[in-house]
């Protein structure tokens, strides 16, 4: 329903969110302060002000540790894609050794294979895998079960270039399956719910324009926070989400080792 957020810049979100919780802050007490109960006074608004800290601290420790998760995520996934950058890499390299002319025909079938991730995968992944590219993968899994290795030495790389095929396809399975790893939506329960009291017990503090801009900065900061930590929730999500780089690389590489 919030994807389209991803759409935006980086910058923008967070300047998004630090905005919106900034002016919950210096709204809301339009409301809360027409209420009788709620309606500040000097001796509320002291232990208000002193009860207010404690939960900003709570609140910040909250979002500090979701975001640790968050970025923990997004560092493992961005590791998927170097292994599988580098099973792609280590497999063409001992098909290059193996010296044979069927082996150099599985070679350009590799490629094809690695240029349909970044052109035809990459993109598709949130919604699922590529019929195109678990096609290319299947015709070189085909040309590598159909080598026949005829002396001493091919057999011992047949045996290193099937085990690199199946450490391709797992780094494969790997990357589509993290596709879906997100922060727990505990995670985001706890911060709704840990903000909105933050911001409704800073509402029934006794105002000046003095507060209201420091208690606007206040949220803006935590806001900033939690844009951030929207922003790397997703790991193929965004402007900074994880990319294909290292698959790119690896396809240079290769082309450079056919030259």
């Amino acid at each position: 329903m919030i994807d389209w957020l991803y759409a935006l810049p980086d910058w923008l979100l967070l300047v998004l969110w630090a905005a919106v919780l900034a002016g919950f802050i210096v709204l809301l007490p339009l409301l809360t302060h027409r209420v009788p109960w709620l309606r500040p006074n000097p001796e509320n608004s002291d232990f208000v002000l002193r009860l207010q800290a404690t939960l900003f601290t709570i609140t910040s420790f909250v979002i500090a540790f979701t975001l640790v998760e968050a970025v923990s995520n997004f560092r493992k996934i961005d590791a998927l894609v170097s292994v599988e950058a580098s099973s792609i890499n280590r497999l063409d390299r001992l098909l290059f050794r193996y010296g044979h002319d069927s082996a150099d025909r599985v070679r350009p079938q590799l490629l094809g294979y690695a240029r349909s991730v970044i052109a035809e995968e990459w993109p598709e992944m949130p919604r699922g895998s590529s019929a195109k590219t678990h096609e290319a993968f299947i015709v070189v899994s085909r040309s590598i079960l159909a080598l026949e290795p005829s002396s001493g030495r091919q057999t011992t790389l047949y045996a290193e270039i099937l085990r690199s095929h199946d450490l391709v396809a797992e780094a494969r399975d790997s990357r589509l399956s993290a596709v879906t790893v997100s922060l727990s939506a505990t995670f985001w329960q706890a911060i709704l719910f840990a903000v909105l009291i933050l911001v409704f017990v800073s509402s029934t503090i006794e105002r000046s324009r003095f507060r209201s801009i420091i208690l606007g900065c206040q949220m803006a900061v935590l806001g900033t926070f939690i844009g951030f930590v929207f922003s790397m929730d997703q790991p193929f999500k965004g402007r900074s989400a994880v990319n294909p780089q290292a698959i790119v690389q690896i396809i240079a590489v290769i082309e450079g080792r056919n030259g």
